[in-house]
């Protein structure tokens, strides 16, 4: 049996990627449907701070069909109201005594095609008893799953949210 050379082995396999690449890209732009939160309280502005992190095409997608005409997050003039109005309807907060949280826009940064999100809400009574509900992308994909990690003095945990979940309690505090 004839033994492959190291370049013939590189050359076989760039072939064999090339190939391939194609078929994957026709596929989407990643496999895996997901998004990740931190909502942090602020002692000090008496605010809770959230930062999310979506796939910046998904996102477009989103807004896209809300709105119906194309948004580009980079290029469209009105995308940081058109991503508020979605996350007021998809990310919500509510109080112990259950009075939902309204979000205010921070800003927006756009990094190797992710979007990262920064909301805040005004909550001076704190994160203990609070609930989330997480339900970003629901709409798209039916296999999203969206991590929240929460954060407040005394207490710290994740939450994980599904297609069909509503609100979910925060972590106690110890």
């Amino acid at each position: 049996m004839r033994r492959l050379t190291l370049a013939t082995s590189l050359a076989l396999l760039c072939c064999a990627a090339t190939c391939v690449a194609p078929a994957t890209r026709s596929v989407g732009a990643h496999k895996f449907y997901t998004s990740l939160a931190r909502v942090e309280y602020n002692p000090g502005e008496k605010s809770v701070e959230v930062t999310l992190r979506v796939f910046a095409d998904d996102l477009e997608l989103a807004l896209k069909r809300r709105a119906g005409r194309r948004v580009s997050l980079e290029r469209t003039k009105d995308a940081e109201r058109l991503v508020l109005e979605y996350l007021r309807d998809t990310f919500e907060i509510k109080n112990r005594d259950g009075e939902r949280k309204a979000l205010k826009w921070v800003g927006m940064e756009l990094r190797a095609g992710v979007a990262w999100l920064y909301v805040e809400a005004e909550m001076p009574e704190g994160l203990a008893g609070a609930r989330l509900r997480d339900h970003v992308l629901f709409e798209l994909f039916r296999e999203q799953v969206n991590t929240v990690s929460v954060r407040y003095p005394g207490a710290r945990g994740d939450l994980v949210f599904t297609r069909g979940e509503g609100f979910r309690a925060v972590p106690p505090a110890k």
